[in-house]
């Protein structure tokens, strides 16, 4: 019996840190899909390995299903925060949300491979 009620103590705890890991500032922790889209990146790129397509269609449209092969987590939050080029070139919009979205987004686009 002892065990029975060690083992529902030890589930309860372990719900419950689970649960406070998934919150941040009393919000729900988002993915880098959500960020990518709540952010509208999604307006000018396309990642068809995640089946997103790019809302503004155009022969500049950059599709990113393969963008982790060739930069890391590090050179994308430069990238985005225009503290790094690529290709020569700023990108054209800095992220505006938080140091903790840029780090969950970048860490996705790195692993897009």
């Amino acid at each position: 019996m002892k065990t029975i009620k060690k083992l529902l103590a030890m589930s309860v705890v372990t719900g419950l840190l689970f649960g406070m890991s998934l919150s941040v500032n009393g919000q729900d922790a988002k993915d880098g899909k959500t960020i990518y889209t709540d952010a509208k990146c999604s307006n000018c790129h396309s990642i068809d390995s995640q089946k997103i397509e790019a809302k503004k269609k155009t022969d500049k449209t950059v599709d990113l299903s393969k963008t982790g092969e060739k930069n890391d987590a590090a050179f994308f939050a430069k990238y985005l925060k225009k503290e790094a080029d690529l290709n020569g070139k700023k990108h054209p919009v800095a992220f505006k949300g938080e140091a903790a979205d840029l780090e969950t987004l970048t860490k996705w686009l790195a692993g897009l491979k």
